[in-house]
């Protein structure tokens, strides 16, 4: 699998808070406040899956992560 560009490495500093907080910055839409829809995408071979987010209601959020599986 090749890897996007537009893909940012997950880095736990960008979520801070407490858990309301940090779940409400994962899953909801900063500009309408919907539930966003997270599609993955796993790559068992490089430890790492492709996550991409988007919001259902106004289709803001095209955000683009890559988890690494440790």
């Amino acid at each position: 699998m090749t890897f996007d560009s537009d893909f940012k490495f997950e880095t736990f500093e960008e979520y801070f808070g407490d858990a309301n907080q940090v779940d409400k910055i994962i899953n909801e839409c900063e500009v309408c406040n919907a539930k966003m829809i997270h599609t993955h995408l796993s790559d068992y071979k490089n430890l790492c899956i492709q996550e991409n987010s988007r919001c259902p209601d106004c289709g803001h959020g095209n955000r683009k992560k890559i988890h690494t599986l440790n």
